[in-house]
This record gives C-alpha cells, structure tokens and sequence, in this order.
C-alpha cells in the first residue's frame, strides 16, 4: 500500500479537540512545519487536516486512476512508489518531469527537451538522490545567506529545509526563468485509515 511521503506512514488519529487546537494555531500564525514538529505528524498530515487550497502550482491527487493518469509520460515505473511529481518549467514549456519518493531516497526524470540547460539536471539521464539534492538547493536561496533565519520567517518556513522552501517559492529564481510546479498523490486510504475492496491500490 502507499505511505504519505517523507516517511510520514499512516497518518495517526488526531481527536476533534487537538485538531481545532492545530486550526487555531495555524490561524494565528505558526506555519505547517512548526504544527508538524509539535505534533509529531508530518506537513503533509497537517496540510490535509486544515485543508489548505490548491492553487495553479500546487495540486493534490486523492485517485490513484487519476495520479496514474498523469504521470502515464513515465513508461515502465510503479508511480504508486512515488508521491511527489514536479515539473521543471521554463516559463510556459515543462522541460523536465520528475517522480520523486522520499521515503525511498528515489527519483525518476523525463525530459521534454533537447536543451542541457533548460533540464533538471543537465545531460544526466538518471540523477541520484544526491543530484536531487543538490538540484533542490539550487532552486532556493544559499545556506549561507545573510540573514537567512529572517528570509526564512518571511516565507513561512522554519528551517533550512529546501523541499519547504521550494513548496513555498516555487523554486524561483532571479537569475533565470525556470520554476517548479509541484503535485502531490495523497490516496484516499491513507486519509481515512484503509481501502474498499475492489479498489485499485494493492496491499
């Protein structure tokens, strides 16, 4: 069966009274990572609690048909292992699409175009989990920035993670046109603690 990425496993009951303690905190203010942290959950059980909206960027897939469906551009890979996808844009023009799983230190690429530059990684056709890594750093300002905690607490991020910060930034950049757009499979079973029989995620 699918897990909730990151390591996150199955997402543990939260009572009706620590919830709307979790929704009141978020309201004045903690972000997800901090609510995360306190909690012993990870962002993506605290991101499905409060029901955050997508937007334009950033989408979740409940369907495994569905997540299958839009990642049919990855012959020959179970993307039940994987519950993060990203598009590396170039403006309009989705250069790189990647399949990436935490929890399994993997990552899968296929590219849209013949341009080095405009790719996730350059010339290589199968990155390691350290080039990812590595790329994710890349896409989000330097460990060694001045005054990093205060450039942290204004995008909401607690700490120095890339992931969080691309989630918040898109991985955009001054210095280029390239960006992210990032969707998320968070499969009904996971949500509500099993699956129907008949259903299409396997045990």
């Amino acid at each position: 069966m699918a897990q909730n990425e990151r390591g996150a496993g199955r997402k543990p009951a939260i009572s009706e009274e620590v919830l709307r303690e979790i929704c009141r905190r978020h309201e004045a203010g903690e972000t997800v990572t901090a609510l995360a942290q306190a909690y012993g959950v990870s962002r993506q059980t605290i991101h499905s609690y409060l029901r955050e909206p997508e937007d334009e960027h950033r989408k979740i897939y409940r369907s495994l048909k569905q997540w299958q469906r839009l990642n049919r551009d990855f012959p020959g890979v179970d993307v039940r292992d994987y519950m993060i996808r990203m598009d590396y844009m170039n403006e309009d023009e989705c250069c790189s699409r990647l399949l990436v799983s935490f929890r399994n230190r993997q990552v899968v690429v296929e590219n849209g175009t013949d341009i080095p530059f405009h790719r996730a990684f350059g010339i290589k056709a199968k990155p390691t989990w350290e080039d990812f890594e590595e790329f994710l750093e890349e896409r989000c300002m330097p460990r060694t920035r001045d005054r990093l905690r205060l450039v942290l607490e204004d995008i909401g991020v607690d700490s120095y993670d890339p992931m969080a910060i691309i989630e918040k930034t898109q991985g955009r950049m001054a210095e280029d046109r390239q960006w992210l757009k990032i969707s998320y499979f968070d499969p009904e079973e996971e949500r509500y603690g099993g699956e129907d029989e008949g259903s299409d995620h396997t045990g």
